[in-house]
């Protein structure tokens, strides 16, 4: 019997003649490459959100309608969307418009986007819900700041 079989058995009162250890595969493997489309770069700002269209078929309980407001925050930022945190759950295919502030050069930026997904939060961090919001309409010049301030974190 080893060191660590004598151990075990002394502590448990029982005699365990093989302890085996199985090999674990690492958590995060460095050289995989990015498996979205689009890469993203994590960052908190304030967004403001207006509600402009709820989705047919709803399966949460709204009690936001068309023109209301709420508030959260950005997790992550890509080309083509955001990921927010908020206390509001939304269903997919609800669409709003996204105030982003910016926090280098100080700038507000508005997009309309679409709910791809929603899920609750285990802890309450930023908010209960986070939501994968895709951009599917922007104002000209609004996605060529986002594009710059999303390589400058890049950079970073």
């Amino acid at each position: 019997m080893d060191g660590k079989a004598r151990e075990h058995s002394q502590i448990t009162g029982r005699r365990n003649v093989g302890l085996h250890r199985i090999p674990l595969r690492p958590l995060m493997r460095p050289n995989k490459p990015e498996a979205r489309g689009r890469k993203r770069v994590t960052k908190v700002l304030p967004v403001d959100c207006v509600v402009q269209s709820l989705p047919l078929n709803r399966s949460s309980v709204h009690y936001l309608g068309p023109g209301d407001t709420f508030g959260g925050r950005t997790v992550n930022l890509s080309l083509s969307g955001l990921q927010i945190h908020s206390d509001i759950e939304l269903d997919p295919m609800t669409v709003l418009d996204v105030a982003v502030n910016l926090d280098r050069p100080p700038r507000r930026f508005v997009v309309r986007t679409q709910v791809a997904w929603a899920k609750r939060n285990a802890f309450d961090i930023y908010g209960r819900w986070r939501m994968g919001l895709r951009i599917i309409e922007s104002r000209p010049g609004e996605l060529e700041a986002l594009s710059t301030y999303f390589h400058q974190l890049q950079a970073e």
